[in-house]
């Protein structure tokens, strides 16, 4: 099982940077970073990268329709060359209201959008190893035809040639069809905090295999989850933090499948307004409850998690991103990577 760590707890593309070079040399396999509005994630990627060459940069995830698919796929052919390994493209759609009420963009086929863009990208990157013209046409986007430039400032001599391009696409998928998508055309799932390891056997991975029957690809499926973490000496104070990044996922109305699983779907509309309305986030932690917490999340001191991150997700996924949590204090979340990342839980 490999292990990975989010950095969207380090403020800053330099600190995220030093903190990439800080899980390469204890052995992570990957390290991540966030997209945001204020916060470019391409932006944090070449900063790790140049800073950690030797540990896979993902994003986790890239707004998938906020830039052209050309530019993303520019973008990662560049930052891939900086890199020893190789880098993973995570792409997540957005839900309807992050789209339009962030960004003014209004997305009404997202999972048909996204096959578009991931088609672009990946055909892109296929005329730049071989030198044809690109082209695209349908009812997104309209490509008549260029000609990737391959200059050569962005080779990287340490990389052999024929895998230079090979990126993997990742998607995050919250709902069963998109679970299905994911299958089918991606490499690799960009999991969710809110999956606990129950969850992940019980509806994700069916819905991966029913999208890997349905697809042509025939490289093995990268199955990831974002472990939603809490290192603290005081179980509690760790249970709480937790349960504020739960409820704030899943005040999402689109998430309330989660919520139905986990037993607590008649809570919806109060956590929806301790999180949207009153912000009183340790309320919201609250309606999450400590068993449904217990599911989700791994939280206490460092050897008990890590102990718990190790047994928990054996043989569930293929690999284990450790997502710090809280939404109140930064603080706590950076306590948190500092206390994984020293743990020697990848080595």
């Amino acid at each position: 099982m490999k292990y990975g760590i989010t950095l969207a707890g380090i403020p800053g593309a330099e600190l995220k940077g030093e903190y990439a070079k800080k899980a390469q040399d204890e052995g992570f396999n990957s390290a991540w970073s966030d997209d945001n509005p204020g916060s470019d994630g391409s932006i944090h990627m070449t900063s790790m990268v140049k800073s950690a060459p030797d540990i896979r940069v993902g994003s986790g995830i890239l707004r998938a329709f906020l830039r052209n698919p050309v530019t993303i796929a520019s973008a990662f052919m560049t930052m891939n060359a900086l890199s020893n390994t190789n880098t993973i493209l995570g792409f997540g759609t957005g839900t309807k209201r992050q789209n339009l009420y962030q960004y003014g963009i209004e997305i009404n086929k997202p999972i048909s959008q996204l096959r578009s863009v991931i088609g672009i990208v990946r055909n892109f990157w296929n005329s730049a190893q071989d030198g044809s013209l690109f082209s695209w046409d349908d009812e997104f986007y309209k490509i008549k035809g260029i000609k990737p430039v391959r200059a050569q400032h962005i080779q990287n001599p340490n990389k052999q040639q024929d895998k230079e391009f090979n990126i993997p696409i990742w998607v995050a998928a919250v709902n069963e069809k998109m679970q299905q998508f994911a299958g089918e055309v991606a490499d690799g799932l960009c999991g969710h905090p809110v999956f606990g390891a129950d969850y992940i056997r019980d509806v994700v991975r069916p819905n991966i295999d029913i999208g890997r029957k349905n697809g042509d690809l025939k490289t093995p499926f990268e199955l990831a989850c974002w472990a939603t973490t809490v290192v603290h000496e005081d179980k509690n104070e760790a249970r709480r933090l937790a349960g504020q990044t739960i409820a704030n996922y899943l005040s999402t109305k689109s998430y309330q499948g989660i919520l139905q699983y986990y037993g607590i779907g008649d809570r919806y509309e109060d956590i929806r307004q301790a999180c949207l309305v009153d912000r009183d986030m340790d309320r919201a932690s609250e309606l999450i409850g400590t068993e449904v917490i217990d599911r989700i999340a791994i939280t206490g001191p460092i050897d008990e998690v890590a102990e718990e991150l190790k047994k928990r997700y054996e043989g569930v996924v293929d690999h284990v991103v450790v997502a710090s949590a809280g939404i109140t204090d930064f603080n706590d979340r950076i306590e948190t990577i500092d206390s994984i990342i020293s743990c020697k839980i990848a080595h």
